[in-house]
């Protein structure tokens, strides 16, 4: 238990922190918020869930194949659903402005791009294994062109964000460039940290409860390593700042569909069995509710907190099946 209250201290404190300096990075980079969000963001938040599937896999233990494809699988799922819902919540709880305003372009963007390449990753899985190599190909193709657009699109922000936590008292109000660089690299190290703490004690707990390698990597591995995303769009709604907190999330499960989809498909077998294809199903369909709900660009918060569900019926499954659901055929 302990484990748990030190690793959620540290995911807070770095969470804090990052959100803060990825806000200085924009700005000092001129760059929209739709775009720190789903880029800068997106790309150090996804630090922690993309180590997982490659330090698995280049260590070559057993179970790596079945903990690498369900990185890439639940990372997604977790966070489009139980991430979008828990922002919801956020935007009910802010009474004055209890709707997501972002820029339709970016909710077409982001969630164009991802379940594109969410729906190449599910054809993957019946395809024979020479055909996985060309749509790891094309998953790199869509992250490319994603990022392409994304740093064409939006207009820089012109004001000028929080001061700098970390040198608040000597940096003034305009910290240092290297200052910015300095708490990024804080904060990065600290979410590393606190989620691998979080996956230490939820190990010890899936171990003491017998359950399968495959389903741990699918729901209890996500619930840490999506804390970042999820508690940084909680953050950005409370200041907000709606485009960075919907470019967060939208933007780190592109980079999940697109990077660790393309180590998925391209270095294991990709064969998930039924619980992975229903969660794969689930976290598309998702996207695509989603999708339609920003098609303005704005939506009620408590329409976005109905995206827990696919997630919270998904594990009431593992759990009526006693948690095998997902075991890999191979």
């Amino acid at each position: 238990m302990l484990v748990f209250v030190v690793a959620m201290l540290v995911i807070v404190a770095a969470a804090e922190l990052f959100t803060n300096a990825i806000e200085w990075a924009g700005f000092r980079l001129r760059l929209g918020g739709g775009a720190t969000g789903s880029l800068l963001a997106a790309l150090g938040t996804a630090l922690p869930e993309a180590t997982v599937p490659i330090v698995a896999l280049v260590a070559g233990a057993p179970s790596a194949t079945q903990v690498a494809t369900g990185v890439v699988l639940g990372s997604s799922f977790l966070l489009l659903t139980m991430g979008t819902a828990l922002t919801g919540l956020a935007l009910v709880m802010r009474r004055r402005a209890p709707e997501l305003a972002i820029a339709p372009a970016q909710a077409r963007r982001d969630l164009g791009s991802f379940a594109s390449a969410f729906a190449l990753l599910i054809l993957a899985m019946a395809l024979p294994r020479p055909a996985h190599y060309v749509i790891g190909v094309l998953l790199l193709a869509i992250y490319v062109a994603y990022v392409t657009i994304t740093l064409r699109g939006g207009e820089p922000t012109e004001e000028m964000p929080d001061p700098l936590h970390l040198l608040r008292r000597h940096s003034g109000h305009d910290p240092h460039n290297a200052g910015v660089v300095l708490q990024l690299a804080i904060a990065i190290g600290g979410l590393v940290l606190g989620s691998k703490l979080f996956v230490t004690g939820l190990d010890q707990t899936a171990s003491a409860l017998n359950i399968s390698t495959l389903v741990l990597a699918l729901v209890l591995v996500p619930l840490a390593t999506e804390l970042p995303e999820t508690l940084n769009g909680v953050l950005w709604v409370r200041s907000n700042d709606d485009g960075l907190a919907f470019g967060n999330i939208a933007g780190a499960a592109t980079f999940q569909a697109c990077i660790l989809g393309f180590i998925g498909v391209t270095f294991t077998p990709w064969q998930p069995g039924g619980g992975g294809l229903l969660s794969s199903v689930l976290t598309w369909f998702t996207a695509v509710v989603l999708l339609w709900l920003l098609r303005h660009g704005r939506t009620r918060g408590r329409w976005l907190a109905l995206a827990a569900l696919p997630w919270l019926a998904y594990v009431a499954v593992v759990l009526t099946t006693g948690g095998h659901i997902g075991a890999s055929p191979g």
